[in-house]
């Protein structure tokens, strides 16, 4: 059955249609994926856009947590009992406190 693929007259199936029917389930799997993809591509588009937004916040954030953090290890060297607990337990917990390498301006 197989050597009368194709050849006029006969009944079996013909080659052409076979190959139309693969080349079109590759076209439509590439269509699928490139479609997934753009849409992924948007998403990570626009999460990074939100961190954007986000970021002079934690900045200041992290520039104020900073400062109280250098203030808390100046007050500890200067025999404050209290921010010398803190910073043993902060110590124990694997952070090191240290005060500003240089004074912070008089506000």
């Amino acid at each position: 059955m197989s050597e009368n693929w194709g050849r006029p007259g006969s009944d079996g199936p013909r080659i052409e249609l076979a190959v139309a029917v693969l080349a079109l389930a590759f076209f439509l799997a590439v269509l699928f994926q490139s479609v997934q993809l753009w849409r992924e591509r948007s998403s990570m588009n626009q999460i990074y856009q939100n961190q954007e937004q986000v970021l002079p916040d934690v900045l200041k954030l992290r520039d104020q947590v900073n400062s109280l953090a250098g203030d808390v290890a100046q007050l500890a060297q200067t025999g404050d009992a209290a921010a010398k607990q803190v910073t043993d337990d902060m110590a124990r917990q694997g952070v090191a406190l240290r005060p500003p390498s240089t004074p912070a301006p008089a506000q």
